[in-house]
């Protein structure tokens, strides 16, 4: 998907180009923290992490937030493949750590869990903000033809849609003989009024 104009197929390969190197670049991102933290946990541990166990908690944390962090918020499609591999990483870490003179630790592997999904929600979040302003993206921020900002559109259009699936549920679970039932959402006219009352 690509925000060039079909009609110019030189922008849209310079846009797919350009798409291309940002994801290339949260791989990359994400395999220099593989290495930093397969280092960092499998040579000797340093003498204040033995004696501030908190702060290797800490490490484990913010080591695996950071590894899923480029990976998630330059391709958000990454979550089914890298959020469990992350988790994996960090459980096969703790299993090799007896052989290298290091202890394994149920807690530590809790921290690196906590790491992954705090780092990829993050990532998730701030994933077309970042996009728009390290590449420019023109459509991330778009103002649709009626002046609503292109967040609240949306949110209207999920609103509306949850609406739908509501009514479709609710009319599931009718039994043959009972009243209709009410559509879902407030009552327009108590909603005026502040009535609370039916």
């Amino acid at each position: 998907m690509t925000d060039a104009d079909p009609r110019d197929p030189g922008l849209a390969r310079l846009v797919q180009a350009r798409d291309a190197r940002w994801r290339r670049a949260g791989l990359a991102g994400g395999g220099a923290m593989v290495l930093i933290i397969g280092y960092a946990t499998l040579s000797p541990a340093p003498l204040a992490a033995a004696q501030n166990p908190g702060l290797d908690k800490l490490a484990h944390f913010l080591g695996f937030a950071l590894l899923i962090f480029p990976v998630i918020v330059t391709d958000s499609r990454r979550w089914a493949w890298a959020v469990p591999l992350a988790i994996l990483y960090g459980g096969a870490i703790e299993l090799v750590q007896p052989a290298v003179g290091r202890a394994a630790e149920w807690l530590d592997w809790g921290a690196d869990i906590s790491g992954v999904l705090a780092g990829a929600a993050l990532a998730e979040v701030l994933h077309d903000r970042l996009r728009a302003r390290v590449m420019g993206d023109p459509t991330a921020e778009a103002i649709p033809p009626d002046g609503a900002p292109l967040n609240e559109v949306r949110r209207a259009e999920l609103i509306e849609d949850l609406r739908v699936v509501l009514r479709e549920e609710l009319a599931a679970i009718q039994r043959p003989g009972d009243p209709p039932m009410p559509a879902p959402g407030p009552k327009p006219d108590a909603a005026r009024r502040g009535d609370l009352r039916h």
